[in-house]
């Protein structure tokens, strides 16, 4: 340290040693994401449809299993509503482990009036499914309160 050096400022090993510990957990993080893809259960780039792999080449195995739980449920996301379609997915589970709600109580209208089954409702509703089944299926149970055709 100098006489420039403010002395809350972190020491250089201090720094090193905390940069090594990053990269071991980073290294560490790959190998289990690369041991993950080996057992063949997480989705591909190949299993997502064209449009979603190219404007999202770098989705998590977790989001491309919300790619396809949505399409499995009727909501076809495209390359051009993945980005919006995943953060309605993160934004249920948000609400659900945040905001001590129900999924039939954030599955309404601006009347607050349940979503019905048809055009963009039963597709937010569909949206909302599959972002539980991907993102946060502790709550599997409430997706019956959607009442999906």
């Amino acid at each position: 340290m100098n006489a420039r050096t403010p002395a809350h400022a972190p020491r250089p090993y201090a720094v090193r040693s905390a940069l090594r510990g990053t990269l071991a957990a980073g290294a560490a993080l790959v190998v289990v994401l690369s041991l993950a893809a080996c057992g063949g259960s997480d989705p591909t780039l190949g299993d997502l449809p064209a449009g979603v792999a190219d404007a999202r080449p770098s989705i998590s195995a977790e989001e491309a299993q919300f790619v396809l739980a949505a399409q499995k449920l009727g909501a076809s996301v495209t390359g051009a509503t993945v980005d919006d379609d995943i953060e309605t997915g993160t934004t249920t589970c948000w609400a659900l482990k945040n905001g001590g709600v129900e999924l039939a109580q954030i599955a309404v209208d601006d009347g607050d009036q349940p979503l019905g089954n048809t055009g963009d409702a039963l597709r937010t509703k569909q949206l909302m499914a599959a972002g539980v089944q991907a993102f946060c299926p502790d709550y599997d149970d409430q997706v019956s309160q959607l009442k999906l055709p």
